[in-house]
């Protein structure tokens, strides 16, 4: 054990000597703050329709005479144009917000008939066009006959802000999770051991009296500390991110809607993911006779690890032995945790999975520490 806190020492040593490597645990989770920050902000600017604006909308067979017609009349810039598909083509090209159709027969009596339907043309791609769609369907909705209301102003969403945080978090946290932690571990994993190759001192640390399986180990341990920093840090800012992100939908107090428990559990499932992505790259970087050489190899490696993520993010009631297959397995458990449903064995079997399968790859790494073939490139 002597042996391993050695290992250890010298490669904290590295890394903190290196102010670089110090400031890509930090930067990470800085950059996700202040990017989806500004991301939210300005697509809630971009997204909010101006009140003072009037869409400009060519109307056919407006019902006269009526609060409808006074309604859209304050709201809407009326335009001519000679027929209803010349308007339609001024939509599509965005020269034109709206294109209404009322059909002929709309004030009068539908007893016993189909109910006359109104055609609302727009354009998509255009956010004024978007937004008048919006704002017509809305006024169109308080006329519909018979005569009704829809909620009667009222919220009908009966989901607790709680619940509404847990399922946005789950459909979003595996992925990105999974992202920042391999983005973290890309970047210590190769210089740790193709950059150790690279400039010749991994062979001198070979020749000491030291256990493979030490130095293999003290190594990941070592850099799996860097990677749960960085991922922590990735983390804290993704959640702090989260209000402005999410415009409003997930409230200033995300974070306490998870208790001390859950957070121990996300803490656990970042470390056994850490450990298995940096075995599996300490590996790749182990074949790797240069770092650039093991950042291109470990690149489809990370594709699908983030596939991971994403398959979980899609699977609405896993079973429970889906939990048993490593990193997707964690995955599950993530968005379980997020929406308030973790099942302790299914968590507990996303952990072992995991373990099980790092304590692997630390022998396997071991026993490449002892090819010379490998380790010297012969």
């Amino acid at each position: 054990m002597r042996n391993v806190i050695t290992v250890l020492k010298k490669e904290f040593a590295r890394f903190f000597k290196d102010r670089r490597m110090v400031m890509s645990i930090f930067l990470p989770g800085i950059m996700i703050f202040l990017v989806y920050t500004i991301m939210g902000t300005v697509m809630a600017e971009v997204n909010k329709p101006d009140e003072n604006y009037k869409y400009t909308t060519y109307v056919e067979n407006i019902p006269q005479d009526s609060a409808l017609a006074a309604v859209l009349n304050a709201t809407l810039d009326f335009k001519e144009y000679e027929s209803a598909d010349k308007a339609k083509q001024a939509v599509a090209d965005g020269e034109l917000d709206l294109a209404i159709i009322f059909p002929v027969n709309f004030n009068e009596s539908t007893d016993g008939e189909a109910v006359p339907n109104v055609s609302v043309y727009y354009n998509l791609a255009n956010d004024n066009s978007s937004n008048g769609f919006t704002v017509v369907s809305s006024i169109l909705e308080e006329f519909k006959r018979p005569s009704f209301t829809v909620n009667n102003g009222e919220n009908g969403n009966l989901a607790e802000d709680r619940a509404t945080v847990g399922k946005i978090l789950s459909m979003i946290m595996p992925m990105l999770m999974f992202s920042l932690l391999a983005s973290g571990c890309i970047a210590f994993a190769p210089e740790s051991i193709a950059g150790e190759k690279e400039r010749g001192t991994l062979s001198t640390v070979l020749i000491t009296p030291i256990k493979r399986w030490q130095l293999a180990f003290g190594k990941i341990i070592s850099l799996a500390c860097f990677a749960t920093l960085s991922g922590l840090s990735s983390f804290i800012g993704l959640i702090l991110s989260l209000p402005k992100f999410m415009n409003g939908i997930v409230s200033g107090d995300t974070m306490m809607y998870y208790s001390v428990g859950d957070y121990f559990m996300l803490f656990a499932l970042i470390i056994s993911v850490v450990l298995v992505i940096i075995s599996a790259f300490s590996i790749v970087s182990a074949f790797a006779k240069t770092v650039k050489e093991a950042n291109s190899l470990i690149a489809p490696l990370m594709i699908v690890i983030i596939l991971m993520g994403v398959f979980s993010m899609f699977t609405a009631t896993p079973a429970l032995g889906l939990y048993a297959i490593p990193l997707l397995g964690s995955g599950l458990a993530f968005s379980s945790i997020m929406t308030f449903t973790v099942s302790p064995l299914g968590f507990a079997l996303s952990i072992i999975s995991n373990l099980a399968v790092a304590a692997v790859l630390i022998v396997l790494l071991s026993f490449m520490f002892k090819s010379e073939r490998i380790m010297f490139n012969r």
